[in-house]
């Protein structure tokens, strides 16, 4: 299963020039001229076993003028912690190349929209969207204020995503978050204001029935967005929604659901959470928690019938945040906001009471959304499914783009033959755009792209060697090939120099060996189709088994004519060659 973890990380100014109008605003981005959280995180990667993974580093600047400086920062953590990871540093920059590419093909601008870098849901669709990019099957998402505990972390993360379980397939599994002194509860205190608003409370009584019980693995009403794994199959459908301000985790967990998608908790999948303290004031932090839940009410409530949809209601997500989602709702805000105003106003904070009582005021008149939600979701999804459409027809241009953000992996290694990453689709459009495949049909293609593989072979080394067994035919798609062959006396012939769209090792027998040395002449990338898929494919399939074997036998004849020829003039034997 190809897995992708992605870790945003968040930059702002520098301390001594603050906040600016315009810039975004996170909880706790790190200034740019501090170290921050992200190396501790990284460093904790070394104790995941398997660490068969690529990782992106997703970079979010409270201000696009820091990118530049953002991405020299994440580059000298990279260099310290020296991961033995591919990983990708992923920075508006990019994101720009990608938009201009969409501009020039005139994508409508709802779609080129979707590609933000700013707010927290823009950054989770990012997230999902550098790994559709690099081919994931499932997506990891971190964050960069966590540290990984369990040796076992990316087994566990993969052992039941994509299967099923109860009648349920599994489309996500949330992991959860371990507190400072190993526990999971929020590591606040309980103070009488929240009466009204026991948000922690009925926080702490979910946790206990999903996390505190057996079984190991159960559906979930909450997930949290730095310990979410999310299969490809549901991160192609469902995108985070931008609109919601805050709580994009557990409204990404509403729209899958409604969409029949199902999220599972597994209580094995911990991480240890420790974020910088809070510095926004408490009334803030509330105002945050109005806007997101009254957001979140709306969509629920303005949901229709549509095809492939489940209708939702609050009580699907009880305790938390089901009782949030009801129609008390207004009453608590109202009657939770007089509560923390009369606190303010008891320790003499004038100021931050009229803060609160605002709450009140926004409430009714501002955080109401004016549109509807559910309508406007369904948009987003349309919008969502063009973008990733868009990027499925220009793979190749933009996996450039996104290869080009590689954290000098290949410095690190001795040059060897290695698989590529490449999805399904990217392999399909390959396929499509070579001559040896324009006499099948685009399903065809389809198919025969799901037993492919993309393998680089650096200028130099041994594709195949003399008297090896011949298990796969191979295309080559860059890069040139020289056939080889050592006479009686010793000397070695070039037989020859193969290119782009030429092929070999389409024989079907199982006993074929080589009678030839297979060299690549330069850095190569090959396409490669095991013959044992082959054969199986054929058997599956008879009708494109028969045109897969027309085609390959009319390109066969002329190949073993012009080899065989010029073979018959350079050898001391006038055998075939291959």
């Amino acid at each position: 299963m190809r897995r992708v973890m992605v870790i945003p990380v968040y930059y702002s100014r520098p301390k001594s020039e603050g906040h600016q109008d315009g810039d975004s605003v996170y909880d706790h981005p790190t200034p740019i001229d501090e170290d921050g959280t992200l190396k501790r995180t990284l460093e904790s990667i070394r104790i995941i076993k398997n660490q068969d993974f690529q990782l992106v580093i997703l970079v979010s600047p409270t201000s696009e003028e820091l990118t530049d400086r953002a991405k020299e920062k994440v580059n000298k953590i990279l260099s310290e912690v020296n991961l033995d990871i591919q990983t990708f540093i992923f920075t508006p920059a990019e994101l720009e190349k990608i938009k201009a590419l969409a501009a020039e093909q005139d994508v409508d601008q709802s779609v080129i929209k979707l590609m933000n870098i700013r707010g927290y849901a823009n950054v989770r669709n990012m997230c999902i969207y550098t790994a559709y990019i690099l081919g994931a099957e499932m997506a990891m998402l971190i964050d960069d204020d966590e540290l990984f505990e369990k040796e076992d972390f990316v087994d566990l993360a993969s052992q039941y995503i994509g299967g099923r379980l109860y009648g349920k397939t599994i489309d996500g599994v949330a992991g959860y978050y371990l507190n400072k002194y190993g526990n999971y509860y929020d590591d606040v205190d309980i103070e009488p204001w929240m009466t009204y608003w026991d948000r922690f409370g009925f926080k702490g009584k979910a946790f206990d029935k999903i996390i505190g019980q057996e079984p190991r693995i159960k559906l979930t009403p909450f997930a949290f967005g730095g310990a979410m794994i999310i299969h490809r199959n549901l991160f192609k459908t469902v995108p985070f929604d931008p609109n919601v301000t805050r709580g994009e985790d557990i409204d990404y967990l509403i729209n899958a659901k409604m969409f029949g998608f199902h999220f599972f908790l597994d209580r094995e999948l911990s991480i240890k959470h420790l974020p910088p303290k809070k510095t926004h004031p408490v009334w803030k932090r509330f105002r945050e928690d109005i806007y997101r839940f009254l957001y979140e009410k709306a969509k629920i409530d303005s949901q229709r019938d549509l095809p492939n949809m489940n209708k939702v209601t609050s009580h699907d997500f009880d305790p938390y945040p089901g009782n949030f989602l009801t129609n008390e709702l207004e009453d608590m805000i109202f009657k939770a906001n007089i509560m923390l105003a009369m606190d303010y106003l008891s320790n003499g904070d004038i100021e931050s009471a009229k803060q609160t009582m605002n709450n009140i005021y926004l409430s009714k008149y501002d955080a109401m959304p004016k549109f509807n939600v559910f309508d406007a979701f369904i948009e987003l999804q349309k919008d969502w499914k063009s973008l990733l459409s868009f990027t499925k027809q220009y793979m190749i241009d933009i996996r450039a783009i996104m290869d080009m953000a590689e954290f000098g992996y290949v410095k690190k290694y001795d040059k060897k033959s290695e698989l590529v990453s490449m999805s399904r689709d990217e392999m399909e459009i390959i396929l499509k755009s070579m001559d040896f495949f324009n006499n099948l049909e685009e399903d065809e293609i389809d198919t025969l792209a799901a037993i492919a593989k993309m393998k680089e072979y650096p200028e130099n080394t041994f594709i195949g060697k003399a008297n090896e067994k011949v298990v796969r035919m191979r295309i080559i798609y860059k890069g040139v090939v020289r056939i080889q062959k050592e006479t009686l006396s010793g000397d070695s012939v070039d037989l020859a120099i193969l290119e782009k769209g030429d092929y070999f090792g389409e024989s079907f027998d199982k006993n074929f060996t080589s009678y030839v040395d297979i060299i690549a002449e330069e850095d190569c990338e090959l396409i490669e189709i095991e013959h044992a898929d082959l054969v199986s494919l054929i058997e599956s399939q008879p009708m494109l088994g028969i045109r897969i074997l027309q085609m390959l036998n009319a390109k066969l004849s002329l190949k073993l004519k012009t080899l065989n020829e010029r073979y018959t003039l350079l050898s001391d034997r006038g055998s075939s060659i291959y």
